[in-house]
């Protein structure tokens, strides 16, 4: 909550390696742009930072990512030490454990805590410099985070805008952009400038590096998902009702995400990938969502708009799907009309292994809003809005042809002086 007397404003808060760096980070910082796409693309996050000093290029760029090492307590201690309680190794946020209990670091050095005296003992999280929030503050005060404690190469860094009191009412308003991977960094002058990009699926990951070569048989896509996303770290979320089975494909020199794109493309489901979740979603379900807001012409947060149409291999009225068995020579087939399509249309035909009359019924479907989803598209630019990320759908007035209800497929905010946000949006199929 804020104070509702406040002027609205817009905060930035960015961790790097687990560490707010908000302060240290905020005197050099230019803009910030994050892009959030609906589906295929990678989420992006774009940080331009004066480098005036010289701090950027310099040392921090050359020095791997690795968490600093604290300075010691008064005793010897310091944050980081790996300990133990009882000869087993404890790993919490808050290590203030019990009282009475003896622990050991990795040094063999033993410490008595007596929580009667308010002495806490910050645990090791991990590896990766994860301290216990009440010791964050403390590193800030002695050292530039940033500059100091890690380097550029492989660093993570996490994102959070924050709205505050901007409907007047003192309520603040939180968009988590996520975790993204350093992955380029470009210097620019004069003045000097240098412009950090993350992505959200690491350039190290092998779902998007390695290529390889396997041929799947006798399973379903969710399975599939399942597989590559457990061999990658990654979780897995299946939100279709289409699940298509295979008797057998071949993945051959591709990378995991370039072969789930292209199963996900032939079953019309969409796929988003991030560092830790791999999606599949139904399109369609989330068209059929309540739009969260109308963009009305002629109103002051409507800073630009354009429209398109594109009638090119987009509006097809049905889909006729047919596949014959080599081995029985049976022919199953279905042809998949939305209502008060196009009686005169195009026929959109498709020629794939099905094995019954449900499973044409839901290709046919799903090829012919695969097809004509981008036949009306939209581009706005608008005043900043947090509500508006990819995935959810409004309703656009006031544009004549152009109206109706759309879905978000990429929103960008962009945090340089004020808040603007850049939507891309294509029109919702009705009927199917």
């Amino acid at each position: 909550m804020s104070d509702s007397n406040m002027a609205r404003r817009v905060e930035i808060r960015l961790e790097f390696e687990g560490v707010d760096i908000s302060a240290d980070i905020n005197k050099y910082l230019l803009s910030m742009t994050y892009t959030d796409n609906e589906e295929d693309k990678t989420d992006d996050l774009q940080l331009t930072l004066d480098d005036r000093e010289g701090v950027w290029l310099g040392d921090w760029l050359n020095t791997p990512a690795q968490p600093s090492d604290p300075p010691p307590s008064k005793d010897g201690w310091k944050i980081g030490d790996e300990v133990s309680v009882s000869g087993k190794p404890q790993y919490s946020s808050y290590g203030n454990g019990k009282p009475g209990k003896m622990l050991t670091n990795h040094k063999g050095k033993v410490r008595h805590l007596n929580l009667k005296k308010g002495i806490p003992y910050p645990i090791h999280v991990d590896h990766k410099g994860w301290f216990a929030e009440n010791q964050v503050q403390k590193i800030a005060e002695k050292q530039d985070t940033m500059t100091q404690s890690a380097g550029a190469k492989g660093a993570m860094i996490r994102a959070i805008i924050i709205q505050k009191n901007w409907d007047s009412t003192g309520k603040d308003k939180v968009l988590d952009c996520g975790v993204f991977e350093v992955d380029s960094i470009d210097g620019s002058g004069p003045p000097a400038k240098v412009n950090i990009k993350g992505t959200s699926i690491p350039y190290t990951s092998t779902i998007r590096k390695q290529k390889k070569t396997k041929a799947w048989e006798n399973i379903y896509l969710k399975s599939i998902v399942e597989e590559i996303a457990n061999k990658n770290g990654m979780k897995c979320m299946f939100e279709s009702a289409y699940n298509p089975y295979y008797n057998r494909r071949e993945q051959v020199q591709q990378s995991d995400i370039v072969f789930l794109q292209t199963l996900c493309k032939n079953a019309g489901i969409s796929l988003k990938v991030t560092a830790k979740t791999i999606v599949l979603f139904d399109a369609a379900t989330y068209e059929g969502k309540d739009a969260i807001r109308t963009i009305k012409r002629g109103e002051a947060d409507v800073l630009s708009y354009r429209f398109s149409t594109n009638f090119n291999d987009t509006a097809y009225s049905s889909c006729h799907v047919s596949y014959t068995d080599p081995k029985t020579g049976e022919t199953i087939e279905y042809t998949y009309k939305p209502r008060d399509a196009d009686k005169n249309g195009q026929v959109l035909e498709i020629n794939e292994k099905v094995n019954n009359r449900e499973e044409a019924r839901q290709l046919a479907m799903k090829r012919l809003r695969q097809k004509n989803k981008r036949e009306f598209t939209a581009d706005f630019t608008l005043v900043g809005d947090l509500d508006l990320v990819a995935g959810v759908t409004v309703n656009v007035v006031g544009y004549g042809a152009f109206d109706g209800k759309y879905i978000v497929e990429s929103a960008t905010h962009n945090l340089t002086g004020g808040y603007t946000i850049d939507i891309k949006l294509r029109r919702v199929l009705e009927g199917y």
